[in-house]
């Protein structure tokens, strides 16, 4: 028999789906777990009430202690030994601690009035340990008796903070004589908390400045230099500037993080502390300097609204955001514009020493961005110091940078080389490099502005070999800049972007009035243009921007396949090359063939017309028009009650119906009446006989420019009703004007160039270099003033004031109003004279009838189409740009209906037409196309196609036309003689239609 002992394992079958094994001792860890963290939470409560419970032991011990201490004072306060004193004072801190915070503002400021009396009765020393203690604790009521939450009101808690200052300046002057070592951190910061919080006196102000700096070497940097911002100054300190000098270099000169307008105020009151009457030293142009790197904003003055425009570019980002300021803080800044502050940077700038250069560029070029109304005296006195930009011209063309961008063969630097480059010369040597080139680039732009074309490349300034030097390498980087949109290579690059930029298109307009760069030299070398994508991309951003406005007014809707396609071409994803090349056509137009230019704008009107054509959803069939019945003896008048209402329903088709003095004019309008219409309401709108005298001719070339007089009338308040009808005129003129444009009308009529400058850019003012072109022996007589003495000024007893005639009576106008009249003209100012008296002419006297004037051509073309020609190029645009006719090219584009090509009569033609003069031509265009030039394309880009159609053998007849068709229809004369005879009289017959 065989034993066994202990448990035989039995097959369990869990039918309950109990949890056991493993699974029950999860659970039991989980709970211990669990009971663990609660008897630490609970042993950690225990801990904490303990604390709790001490630290109100002590907090009630030490009060009760400050209470029998105040409770002893009040029966005995009398200190008769220097250890009674001593004790004093400790327990004062003890008191001002633990008794202070619990009391109503009577009991404080009888204790801190009794601390006074002490601290004036005492003869005995303080040691320095006991001092600084002291200190801190007067230096803690100030900060407690400084903040919003106390009890206190604003009068109560102004009264207790002057108690407390008093004190310390008391155990300043009397128990520190020999300087203890100061260590009392955190009571600059509340000095500083009570002068910016509370509006206090000035004495009470100037008394906590000085503490503040008193206690500058025992507190910290940061809480120290608010002190800079927040108070008022209101002259110079010697002291104080010695501390801030030391304390500035201590931290090299590194500031801690303000708002913008902090570091402006800090910078004003720096140049009160300062003061005129010492040199600024190398510390101080260093603390300078920090305070400018730090502004990172325009300044503006309150109440000032007319505050110079960045018009080229309105940057985004933090250095286009305006900090207005006080007049006061503005009148301060100035101390860096003036010449003494100027000069003394310009010392620095042409120092051996690299270090005090390169502190000098940055100086300089932060002075010309950061107050835009002073800009021009940086500018100024740069361009008036001898050799300056001489200097400035070597500096840049030695440095490695300039000789990779003046390389041949490249129209831009790639991304990699200038990597490269960047990277082996280092940070510091590139900053300094652009500095250089943005500091000179601005004072060249001011100079270009201010001098006459007469003395631009005279003196000691850039010579014309210097200029193009220049401008090889201003070629490249501007284009570098479009390719490269990024701001790593290039230290505040939208600045230099910005002036460079302009200064190319500056010196662009220049070689345009002085022709001293090749014909070809704008042309890029490598850089190649696709106008269809170009067009395409355009066309693209414009639908964007028509969409987006139809979307605010609600008005368009599309619903016509091809407007679809239209619209689809703004999903294109245009590339970072495409979007450079759209940007140089905006702000760089002039590296593209001007053909090409022509070419974008007609398809950008061709895109508007189809769009506006399809803006009436129900006009499936017929194009709708507005017509006008216009008679010819009131064409004029006519045409602007018909359509200067209109606004842009003037972009319609319209039809026009002519009356004669024997009525009705024979012809259907098929686009020819509209041309001869157009025509004639410019000639007769701009001619300077027509009774309203809307515009005036220049003397010397007769070239049209809006009349003066309008200005001058509303200036004066003469008739001021009519003058109101003339700018309505003028208004509808531009959109005639715009008109010719949409329908590629050519019209024979010269623009004053200054005239034409408000066309390319609204903002653009003219200078002195434009007043040539509006009287060329007032230019001239002006330039003589420039090389008179003094005395010879004076015989002249001219002042900043201009007679004019209006209605044949003299008026005087103020050049520098209101006091103009008082400030006579002499060496020292006659440079600004001209250029107030050239601004007059120029601008101030049209500015009003050319607004009028661009509102209705805009109105019809948009103004960044015209922003894509200078104003000799829209001369072209306007009237067509050949002096002569190019009959090769005539005869290559023209259709023939009943004739061939070497028929007798049309060989007869050709030959007529290549004996005629170039007057004879235009006449003989005008009469087929109503238009007197040639089209600007050339005759392959007429639509449709000029025509000649044999009209017949009869020898008797004369030729005739269909302007709508530009077909010329001319019998088969088959007799040069009769033929040239015929054509002469047809083509000098002023009868309008009636040979159609």
């Amino acid at each position: 028999m065989i034993n066994f002992s202990g448990s035989t394992k039995k097959r369990v079958v869990n039918l309950g789906n109990r949890r056991s094994g493993t699974l029950a001792s999860g659970n039991f860890l989980e709970r211990s777990r669990l009971q663990r963290l609660e008897k630490e939470e609970l042993r950690n409560r225990i801990r904490a009430t303990e604390v709790l419970q001490c630290h109100i032991r002590r907090y009630l011990e030490l009060t009760r202690y400050a209470d029998s201490i105040v409770v002893e004072w009040s029966d005995n306060n009398v200190i008769k030994t220097e250890r009674q004193w001593i004790d004093w004072l400790r327990r004062f801190k003890m008191v001002a601690k633990w008794y202070f915070p619990r009391q109503d503002f009577i009991t404080v400021s009888q204790l801190l009035r009794a601390f006074r009396n002490h601290l004036e009765d005492s003869n005995w020393p303080i040691l320095e340990v006991l001092f600084n203690s002291v200190m801190q604790t007067l230096g803690w009521l100030l900060e407690r008796y400084s903040q919003e939450r106390q009890k206190f009101n604003i009068e109560e808690k102004v009264v207790i903070n002057n108690q407390i200052i008093g004190c310390i300046t008391l155990l300043l002057h009397k128990f520190n004589p020999n300087g203890y070592n100061l260590d009392v951190p955190g009571i600059s910061s509340a000095l500083c908390d009570y002068i910016e919080r509370f509006d206090i006196s000035e004495s009470e102000q100037n008394q906590a400045v000085d503490l503040v700096f008193t206690f500058a070497y025992s507190d910290r940097f940061d809480n120290f230099i608010k002190v800079l911002e927040i108070a008022k100054y209101h002259s110079s300190n010697f002291s104080y500037l010695q501390i801030i000098q030391t304390l500035m270099s201590r931290n090299d000169f590194q500031l801690p993080e303000f708002e913008q307008i902090s570091y402006v105020k800090m910078l004003s009151n720096f140049l009160v502390i300062h003061g005129g009457e010492i040199e600024f030293s190398p510390e101080d142009f260093r603390i300078i300097n920090s305070l400018l790197e730090n502004i990172k904003c325009v300044i503006g003055v309150q109440g000032e609204t007319d505050m110079e425009e960045d018009t080229e570019e309105v940057e985004t980002g933090k250095w286009r955001r305006y900090v207005y300021v006080e007049s006061e803080i503005s009148s301060q800044l100035e101390i860096l514009y003036s010449s003494k502050f100027v000069r003394n940077v310009i010392d620095l700038l042409t120092d051996y020493d690299i270090q005090f250069r390169d502190l000098a560029l940055k100086i300089l070029a932060k002075l010309v961005s950061m107050y835009p109304p002073l800009k021009g005296k940086i500018c100024m006195l740069i361009s008036i110091t001898p050799n300056s930009y001489t200097w400035f011209f070597d500096s840049i063309r030695r440095d490695p940078l300039f000789k990779l961008f003046t390389s041949k063969g490249i129209d831009y630097v790639k991304r990699d080389q200038l990597q490269q480059l960047s990277s082996k010369l280092g940070e510091s040597s590139v900053e300094s490099f652009w500095n250089t080139v943005f500091l000179f680039e601005e004072s060249y732009s001011y100079w270009l502005i201010v001098s006459n074309d007469l003395e631009s490349f005279s003196d000691d300034k850039l010579s014309i070999e210097e200029t193009k030097q220049f401008l090889d390498f201003l070629k490249i980087l501007c284009l570098t800049l479009i390719f490269i949109n990024d701001g790593k290579y290039f230290p505040s690059y939208s600045k230099l972007k910005r002036i460079s930029l302009a200064l190319l298109n500056q010196l662009y307009l220049k070689n345009l009035r002085m022709n001293f760069l090749a014909k070809d030299y704008w042309i890029p070398k490598e850089l190649v243009f696709s106008i269809e994508i170009l067009i395409r991309y355009v066309s693209a951003d414009e639908e964007r921007k028509f969409e987006e406005e139809a979307q605010q007014d609600d008005e368009v809707d599309y619903m016509f396949e091809d407007d679809l396609q239209l619209r689809h071409t703004k999903k294109l994803i245009a590339t970072p090359d495409i979007l450079a090349k759209v940007e140089i056509l905006k702000k760089l137009p002039y590296f593209i063939a001007f053909k090409d230019r022509v070419r974008i704008f007609q398809a950008l009107i061709e895109l508007d017309r189809k769009r506006f054509s399809n803006r009436n959803p129900f006009a499936f069939e017929y194009e709708s028009r507005i017509s006008a019945n216009i008679r010819r003896d009131h064409l004029l008048v006519d045409a602007f009650e018909q359509f200067s209402k209109s606004a842009s329903a003037f972009k319609k088709k319209i039809s026009v119906v002519f009356f004669n003095e024997w009525g009705q004019e024979a012809g259907i309008d098929g686009g020819g009446i509209t041309k001869e219409f157009l025509t004639s309401v410019v000639k007769e709108g701009f001619s300077p006989d027509n009774e309203l005298r809307l515009f005036k001719e220049t003397y010397s070339h007769n070239q049209v420019y809006p009349n003066e007089n309008i200005y001058q009338n509303l200036k004066l308040g003469v008739n001021s009703e009519l003058q109101q009808i003339k700018l309505a005129y003028l208004r509808f003129l531009g959109m005639v004007i715009g008109k010719c444009f949409f329908e590629n009308v050519l019209v024979d009529i010269s623009f004053a160039p200054f005239f034409l400058n408000k066309w390319c850019s609204d903002n653009m003012k003219n200078s002195i270099n434009d007043l040539s072109y509006l009287d060329n022996e007032l230019f001239v007589n002006l330039m003589k003033l420039t090389r008179m003495s003094d005395e010879e000024l004076e015989a002249l007893d001219l002042n900043f004031t201009i007679d004019e005639k209006v209605s044949g009576k003299t008026f005087v106008f103020d050049l520098m109003p209101p006091h103009g009249h008082d400030v006579q003209v002499t060496s020292s100012n006659v440079l600004n004279y001209i250029h107030q008296l050239s601004n007059f002419k120029l601008n101030q006297s049209l500015r009003i009838q050319t607004k009028y004037f661009l509102e209705g051509l805009f109105s019809m073309i948009n103004a960044n189409w015209l922003s894509m020609f200078d104003g000799f190029e829209l001369q072209m645009l306007i009237s067509g740009g050949e002096s002569d006719v190019n009959i090769e090219d005539w005869k290559d584009n023209v259709e023939y209906g009943g004739y061939l090509e070497n028929d007798l009569s049309v060989q007869y033609f050709w030959e007529i037409v290549g004996e005629m003069t170039a007057e004879e031509r235009f006449k003989l265009i005008k009469f087929v196309t109503s238009v007197s030039r040639a089209p600007l394309l050339g005759f392959g880009s007429l639509s449709p196609r000029f025509g000649i159609r044999n009209s017949g053998s009869e020898a008797t007849r004369l030729p005739t036309a269909s302007t709508c068709v530009n077909l010329l229809k001319l019998p088969d004369y088959r007799n040069k003689k009769i033929m040239r005879e015929k054509l002469l009289y047809a083509i000098n017959t002023e009868s309008g239609f009636d040979l159609s």
